[in-house]
């Protein structure tokens, strides 16, 4: 079994006007890699207690997709640098490219999300596309960040948009993982997958409408912190505890597939990924009532359940078939599920999601019916086995 975690996690408020000095242990001369949005967030606070820490840096500004070419670009200038770390500021790309900057260096990465949208300032991976934003691949990277810095006041601040993308995006580790639930009896690392996808579940089931309503009054309340861990922690151990097994992430797959759909583009990684998990509900053969309800509480979070809130509206058989065709998953991971994967039932699927997301997205229904909790625990009670 291998685990791959950071070696400090710290989830506060304005922390990164003091971060300086916990910076300062990892290096003396970084190379700070951010967003231009990304670094006017962070402030000037940032940057004045890694002076007060005695910590030189040289800020990069990043755009664009994490890329090989880009990865080389940004080691190129770390070793011109002589930089002795890495820093990446802002979301998912920015923190991929930089922790692989540090891999391919053998220097020392500290991320610094200013959103919850996924789990990469954790995870021990960087996806990778080409220039025009399709993706070509993940780099499974020897470790994950040494520290990892979440200011929630900066995440609290972040258009709400991106949490939510978070939580589809957290979401779907559970929905993915529990078709391998069969064999966690002789799988540890998956025991451990289960149990915390399902924590963040539970955790997302719960809070996440008032995690988002927080996040609309800019309010970093407890319910929003733990909301943010769920994302971020929880996620990124679902993928950073592997025991060799082969496991299909069917709505991921959908996701790297989207990619390629140039309309796309506009949507956000957690946005494709969780209208990937209605697919993935009718490629199972899941009772209709289940479907109904997993498509209900993604619209309560104001989720894409359509190809056309994804951006995709012209030419949808094309399209479509498209998706279907570009999904790549390992053979050995397909081998173990209970349900047949083949273009063919992914076009299927893919087409019969569109359509009951359109269904329903035309029926009236309020938020608020979902005050107390979502209902992602209700549709299957093997929740309860591993949260």
């Amino acid at each position: 079994m291998i685990i791959k975690t950071p070696d400090h996690y710290i989830n506060q408020p304005d922390i990164l006007k003091s971060s300086g000095k916990l910076i300062a242990k990892f290096g003396g001369n970084a190379l700070v890699i951010g967003g231009k949005t990304a670094l006017t967030v962070v402030g000037k606070d940032f940057f004045n207690s890694l002076e007060a820490a005695a910590v030189q840096y040289t800020i990069e500004e990043f755009q664009g997709y994490c890329t090989i070419d880009g990865i080389d670009k940004y080691a190129v200038i770390a070793s011109r640098e002589k930089a002795d770390l890495v820093i990446g500021v802002g979301g998912g790309r920015v923190l991929d490219l930089a922790k692989a900057v540090g891999v391919k260096q053998r220097i020392p990465v500290i991320t610094v999300p200013t959103i919850a949208a996924t789990c990469a300032a954790w995870s021990a991976l960087s996806i990778t596309y080409d220039e025009a934003g399709r993706f070509t691949g993940g780099i499974q990277l020897d470790t994950s960040p040494k520290l990892v810095l979440v200011d929630t006041q900066i995440i609290a601040a972040a258009p709400v948009r991106y949490l939510k993308a978070g939580i589809g995006d957290t979401l779907a580790k559970w929905y993915e993982t529990l078709p391998y639930a069969a064999t966690a009896e002789n799988d540890f690392a998956l025991k451990i997958g289960l149990r915390n996808a399902g924590l963040a579940l539970e955790i997302l089931n719960n809070h996440g409408i008032q995690a988002i309503k927080d996040a609309e009054k800019k309010a970093v309340t407890a319910i929003f912190r733990e909301v943010v861990d769920a994302i971020i922690v929880l996620a990124g151990l679902v993928g950073s505890i592997s025991g060799g097994s082969y496991r299909a992430g069917l709505a991921h797959a959908i996701n790297d597939s989207l990619t390629w759909i140039s309309e796309a583009h506009d949507s956000l990684h957690g946005e494709k990924v969780i209208f990937g998990v209605i697919a993935q509900f009718i490629l199972e053969g899941k009772p209709q009532p289940e479907i109904d309800e997993l498509i209900a509480c993604v619209k309560a979070l104001d989720l894409p359940i359509t190809l056309a809130q994804l951006g995709i509206t012209n030419d949808l058989e094309q399209r479509i078939t498209a998706i279907a065709s570009g999904i790549k998953i390992k053979a050995e991971a397909v081998h173990q599920l209970k349900f047949a994967v083949t273009v063919q039932r992914i076009d299927q699927a893919v087409a019969q999601a569109n359509r009951l997301g359109e269904v329903k997205l035309n029926e009236h229904s309020e938020r608020n019916e979902y005050k107390n909790g979502l209902g992602f625990l209700s549709g299957d009670h093997h929740a309860a086995q591993y949260s």
